[in-house]
């Protein structure tokens, strides 16, 4: 019986280890590529990208060469600059959770910030 006890709990760690998401090495190609509005692989990406691309000091250019053009243009925020990273509307017309990748510049447009911010409602 403590066999089967110690099978089960494994077994259920196991499980919950795998739920995550599958973390994979930033392709550019794959990083914009869309469907119907979504971005397919950004979510695996993003840590990735945070870790062994973005760097204080990088030219908003070579950010933009990197990841593509960003999304916010309407920002009032000029040093700053947003790329979605998933956006779940469930059954709404209005986002239930967000996931944005924020990087921040200085008025030379050298990275000064960046983080991932996430929200739910």
């Amino acid at each position: 019986m403590k066999i089967l006890i110690k099978i089960v709990i494994l077994l259920a760690y196991v499980l919950l280890l795998s739920c995550g998401v599958e973390e994979m090495k930033f392709e550019k190609s794959k990083w914009n590529k869309s469907f119907d509005g979504f971005y397919e692989f950004r979510e695996n990406m993003v840590q990735d990208v945070m870790k062994n691309h973005l760097k204080e000091g990088m030219e908003l250019k070579k950010v933009i060469e990197l990841l593509g053009e960003p999304r916010n243009y309407q920002n009032e925020n000029n040093f700053e600059i947003i790329y979605e990273i998933t956006v779940n509307y469930g059954w709404d017309i209005d986002p239930i959770e967000v996931k944005e990748l924020y990087i921040d510049f200085d008025k030379d447009s050298m990275i000064t910030n960046f983080s991932l911010k996430h929200w739910k409602r």
